[in-house]
C-alpha cells in the first residue's frame, strides 16, 4: 500500500465505519448516511484493488456492527447470522472496487453512475432472495426526510439506494461537470417530492384506534392466560369505540389458540365488534393443521371474518406455515409485521387499488422505530395510508405520502392507545404500475460499466499510465494501479515505471504509449518507436 499510506486507508475505513454506525441501524441520523461512503470512495483509486476492497469491507463492517446486539440479543439468533453482515460489507467492497477500476482506467464519469447503479441493483437482488427482504436497505434511513423520500413512489426503495451512493461517487470521481449534474438530480428529486406531497387523497376520513395491552404470561386459550388477555382488551376497545373509532386494530399474536378452539374465541371477538359497531382486527397464533400467524378482521354486521396468514416469517423464531393469499375487505387490506419488509408484497395490494392497510405487528422493543419506518416506506411506494400496531414498539398512523398522522410508543408490559384519522384512498404511483423497473435499469447500467471496465481501451489506459483526473506524477505504478497487463513491472525508458519515478531529465510521461513493447525471452522490456519524423515520435535521450 505504497500509493497512500496505511494510516490514510485506516482513517478512511474508520471514518466510513463511524458515519455508518450512527447513520444506519435501529435509530439512524439521516445526514450521516450520505457521508458514510465518502472516505472510502475518496481513497479507493489510490489503493491497490485488494487494499481498496479490504478498506471498504472493514469500514462497512464496522458500521454494521450497530446491528450485532439486536441480532444476537433481541432476536436471539445464532452467531452465524453475523456472516450476513460480512456479506453486506462484501457488497459494499465490490461496489468500491468496481468504482476504483473504472476510475483508474480513465472512466470517472462512467464510474460515478455505474457504481451507485451496481449498489442499487445488488440491494434489489438481496431483497429478492433474502428471507429478511429489504430489511438491510439503507433506504429506510431517509424515510422521514421529506420530500426526498417521495422518490420511492417512482423508483421503489432502489432509487433511494442509488441516490445515497451517488454523492460519494461524484466527489471521488473529481469531475466538476458531475457536481453540476448532481445538483440537478438533487433539485429534481426534491421538486418531485414537493409536488407529490400536495396530492394526497381527499376522501372522507375514518377514525382508527390502535390498541396495545400486551403482558407477560402464557397466552393460550382457553385454559391459560388467553382469557385474561381478552379481558384486558375489552375495556380498551369499548373506550376507543365510544370515542368515535370505526376501526380498532390490535397487535400480532395476542393469543395462542388451537384450531378446534378457534370458533369459540372468534365468537368472543365477533361479539366485541358487533356490540361496539366497529371493524375489529386481531392477531392470533392458530395452532394445529400447520400452525399459522393469522390476522382476522371481525365485522359489525356479523359476516364471516376476513382472514390473512402472514407470508414472511422470521427464520428460527416463527415455525409456522406461511400464507400465500392476500386479504381485503371492501378496499381495506391486511398484512402482518415482517410482511412490510417486502416491497413486492405491498405492491400487490397497490395493484388491487387497496385504499387502507391494517397491520397487526409485534416489535422487539428496540426495533420499533426501524420496523415502523419500513411500513411507512411501503405506504409511500404505493400511495396507501397505513395503520400499524407494533406492540412493544411503535403504534403509527401514516397517510398515503408517508407522513405521520399520529404515533406513540407502546410499553413492553403496559397498555397504549393511539387514536387518529386517516383518509382511505390510493394515490396511484409509477412504482405500483411499473414495479422494479429502476432496479433493472440499474442492473443494466452496472453491466454496461462492467463491459466498459473489461474493454481493451480501458486496459490500455492503465497500461499507458493514463489515470484521467489524477496528476501524472502522482500515478500509482504497476500493480498499485491494478495493471493487468503488467507493463510496469520492469524499468521503462522514462516517466513512472516499476513503481519508481523517472530519472532527472525525463519528461514524466511513460513513452510506452507511443510505441509497442517487444519483449524477447530473457530481455528487458523495450520500445519500438514509430517512424522518425512522425508527430508522435519520442525524443531521443542522449547520455
Amino acid at each position: 500500500m505504497n500509493y497512500v499510506s496505511r494510516r490514510v486507508a485506516i482513517a478512511a475505513a474508520a471514518g466510513t465505519g463511524v458515519l455508518l454506525y450512527f447513520g444506519s441501524g435501529l435509530h439512524a441520523i439521516p445526514a450521516l448516511t450520505w457521508l458514510a461512503p465518502v472516505p472510502v470512495f475518496l481513497v479507493a483509486p489510490r489503493l491497490r484493488a485488494g487494499a481498496a476492497a479490504l478498506t471498504a469491507c472493514v469500514g462497512w463492517l464496522l458500521g454494521l456492527s450497530n446491528l450485532a446486539r439486536y441480532l444476537l440479543g433481541d432476536l436471539e439468533l445464532p452467531v452465524v447470522v453475523l456472516v450476513f453482515l460480512l456479506l453486506l460489507a462484501g457488497v459494499f467492497a465490490l461496489t468500491v472496487v468496481f468504482f476504483r477500476g473504472l476510475v483508474v482506467r480513465g472512466h470517472p464519469i462512467v464510474a460515478a453512475v455505474a457504481a451507485p447503479a451496481l449498489w442499487a441493483g445488488l440491494d434489489y437482488v438481496i431483497a429478492a432472495v433474502s428471507p429478511h427482504g429489504a430489511f438491510t436497505s439503507l433506504a429506510y434511513t431517509q424515510v422521514e426526510v421529506a420530500p426526498v423520500n417521495q422518490i420511492v413512489s417512482l423508483t421503489g426503495p432502489w432509487g433511494l439506494s442509488f441516490l445515497l451512493l451517488l454523492p460519494a461517487a461524484v466527489i471521488a470521481a473529481r469531475k466538476p461537470m458531475l457536481v453540476g449534474a448532481l445538483v440537478i438530480v438533487a433539485i429534481s428529486t426534491c421538486l418531485y417530492g414537493a409536488v407529490r406531497l400536495h396530492g394526497t387523497p381527499q376522501s372522507r376520513p375514518v377514525k382508527i384506534a390502535v390498541v396495545s395491552a400486551q403482558g407477560a404470561g402464557n397466552a393460550r386459550w382457553p385454559n391459560a392466560g388467553g382469557p385474561a388477555i381478552l379481558e384486558r382488551y375489552r375495556p380498551l376497545v369499548a373506550r376507543a369505540a365510544s370515542s368515535g373509532a370505526k376501526i380498532v386494530l390490535l397487535p400480532e399474536k395476542m393469543i395462542d389458540v388451537e384450531t378446534r378452539d378457534l370458533p369459540q374465541l372468534s365468537q368472543q371477538f365477533q361479539t366485541l365488534a358487533a356490540s361496539n359497531k366497529i371493524e375489529l382486527v386481531v392477531g392470533l397464533t392458530v395452532l394445529g393443521d400447520g400452525d399459522h400467524n393469522r390476522a382476522l378482521m371481525f365485522h359489525p354486521d356479523g359476516t364471516a371474518p376476513t382472514s390473512y396468514d402472514k407470508h414472511h416469517l422470521i427464520p428460527g423464531i416463527e415455525p409456522y406455515t406461511p400464507g400465500d393469499q392476500l386479504a381485503t375487505y371492501d378496499t381495506w387490506g391486511l398484512m402482518i409485521c415482517k410482511d412490510m419488509d417486502f416491497p413486492a408484497l405491498a405492491r400487490q395490494y397497490g395493484e388491487l387499488s387497496t385504499s387502507l392497510l391494517l397491520v397487526p405487528a409485534l416489535d422487539f422493543v428496540d426495533d420499533g422505530w426501524l420496523h415502523s419506518r419500513m411500513a411507512l416506506l411501503r405506504g409511500i411506494e404505493n400511495g396507501i395510508p397505513i395503520a400499524r400496531d407494533g406492540s412493544q414498539g411503535r403504534l403509527t398512523l401514516t397517510d398515503a405520502n408517508g407522513r405521520i398522522v399520529a404515533e406513540t410508543t407502546a410499553p413492553k408490559d403496559g397498555p397504549a392507545v393511539l387514536i387518529g384519522e386517516l383518509r382511505p384512498g390510493i394515490d396511484r404511483t409509477i412504482y405500483t404500475a411499473w414495479g422494479d423497473w429502476f432496479a433493472w435499469l440499474c442492473c443494466l447500467v452496472a453491466l454496461a460499466g462492467l463491459l466498459w471496465l473489461r474493454s481493451r481501451g480501458g486496459r490500455e489506459n492503465i497500461r499507458h499510465g493514463q489515470l484521467r483526473g489524477l496528476p501524472v506524477a502522482d500515478l500509482p505504478a504497476g500493480d498499485v494501479a491494478g495493471d493487468e497487463a503488467g507493463d510496469h513491472d520492469g524499468p521503462g525508458p522514462a516517466g513512472v515505471a516499476g513503481g519508481r519515478e523517472a530519472p532527472a531529465g525525463g519528461d514524466g510521461v511513460h513513452r510506452a504509449e507511443r510505441g509497442r513493447r517487444r519483449d524477447g525471452a530473457g530481455q528487458p522490456g523495450r520500445v519500438r518507436p514509430v517512424a522518425p519524423g512522425a508527430p508522435d515520435a519520442p525524443r531521443q535521450h542522449r547520455t
